[in-house]
């Protein structure tokens, strides 16, 4: 694995590498290379930020009360929520699998220069939802599939009002502890524990560490922080459905996305994550100088996580660590190389 990273370092001009291999629980090899700033060299012991691997803990959270029977998936958003475009067609599920049909608001460019004028302001969920649905339906509920943002801060809302505590505390009480993730957590907030794995970006136009930039232009869906043995544990509970029923595990990554929009049965989405030929995708962030490749194969008992960080002249839009997880899973499991899309 070691020279897949090494020459990914160097192909795509990349700072930082933080990685991970584990099979049935316990470590094959964790690394870093690089370094998490100027003079400071890169540890798999940093914090980083986790990007949309938050959803799958959304999910997790959601899936866990519907087994309670505190929500149903067949719940429609009016519920909750009955001003909102087509509220009374839009499923509890549909927002889970991304088949609702709004719009992903940080495509919004309006919302994209607000966050670069002010990269510390705090955004509010409501005012990212107002985003989301200020723009057309990308296509009626239910289908067809495009990922949105404005789904999982809606599902966040939900959990938030369901749970009758934040989504944060659920996690940590449901989640967290259970799995003994004691380096995760979920803020809107810009802090991240140290030692920490600093990030950056030319988003603005110039190279600049925007570590402490405010994540709660992602609240719900990108504000958690961890670390690589924290995620190596997430990756495998996830993969194995370790927190949910059977029936839970199975609804998560269920192939019923098949055949719409872009997705087909060698890579398709469930609930927060992706199935790319039999590895389950527990996260691939891109967000704030991070990509990230959180995965599991359950015929292998294989969970692989890896996290980059970028230069001032690495290729722009290009997922670092998807590229890197597409190699070394086609090296650990030959007969199930993965099929995760990237540039």
């Amino acid at each position: 694995m070691l020279g897949i990273v090494r020459q990914s370092e160097e192909k795509y001009d990349l700072r930082s590498v933080i990685f991970g291999i584990w099979q049935a629980g316990k470590p094959v090899v964790t690394g870093a290379v690089g370094n998490a700033y100027p003079g400071f060299d890169a540890t798999p012991a940093m914090h980083f930020r986790i990007g949309n691997t938050t959803e799958t803990f959304e999910t997790t959270l959601l899936l866990q009360l519907v087994q309670q029977g505190k929500i149903r998936l067949t719940d429609h958003l009016s519920r909750w929520f009955p001003a909102l475009p087509d509220a009374k067609q839009i499923t509890v599920a549909m927002l889970a699998r991304s088949t609702s049909g709004y719009y992903h608001y940080v495509q919004d460019q309006t919302f994209l220069d607000a966050v670069h004028a002010n990269p510390f302001r705090l955004w509010t969920p409501q005012e990212l939802v107002d985003v989301g649905v200020s723009h057309p339906m990308q296509f009626a509920p239910g289908t067809s599939w495009s990922f949105s943002d404005t789904n999982f801060v809606l599902l966040g809302e939900i959990l938030r009002i369901v749970g009758g505590k934040s989504v944060a505390t659920q996690i940590s009480q449901r989640i967290l502890r259970p799995l003994g993730l004691h380096a995760t957590q979920m803020t809107t907030t810009a802090y991240t524990p140290t030692p920490t794995l600093h990030a950056y970006t030319t988003e603005r136009g110039f190279y600049e560490d925007d570590t402490y930039w405010s994540p709660s232009w992602a609240t719900y869906t990108g504000n958690m922080t961890s670390t690589l043995d924290d995620m190596g544990r997430w990756a495998q509970a996830v993969g194995t459905g370790s927190l949910l029923s059977r029936w839970g595990h199975s609804q998560q990554f269920a192939p019923v996305s098949v055949g719409l929009g872009p997705l087909t049965s060698s890579f398709y989405y469930g609930m927060g994550g992706a199935v790319a030929n039999g590895w389950v995708i527990a996260g691939a962030p891109g967000l704030e100088g991070f990509t990230g490749a959180v995965t599991y194969l359950p015929s292998k008992k294989l969970a692989v996580v890896i996290f980059t960080t970028a230069k001032a002249n690495a290729p722009q839009n290009v997922p670092f660590a998807p590229a890197i997880f597409n190699q070394v899973g086609a090296l650990l499991a030959p007969d199930s190389a993965p099929t995760f899309p990237v540039k």
